[in-house]
């Protein structure tokens, strides 16, 4: 009778242990969400600074306005893009 209740606080610890295991994998999940979100938003942030930055750089300086034009006419391949600074549109 003994053998059979430890057998049985065994099989209870068990569980438990399954359980927290789960938990603790669920916890660092949201842990790498939360931290691939904040790359993300960090990432977007710095696009939009590097963007108004060469905006502010181009709007007096023609020549560095030009290259601006040049490197984005290379670099956007979609017409929904291009139309927002007057380019060609691809075919």
């Amino acid at each position: 009778m003994k053998i059979e209740s430890l057998e049985q606080q065994i099989s209870k610890q068990q569980e438990r242990l399954k359980q927290l295991k789960a938990q603790k994998q669920a916890a660092v999940a949201r842990e790498r969400s939360k931290q691939k979100e904040l790359e993300r938003k960090n990432d977007t942030r710095r696009k939009i600074l590097i963007g108004s930055c060469m905006l502010k750089i181009v709007e007096n300086d023609t020549v560095a306005h030009e290259k601006l034009m040049a490197q984005l006419d290379k670099y956007l391949t979609e017409n929904r893009d291009r139309e927002l600074f007057n380019l060609p549109l691809k075919e």
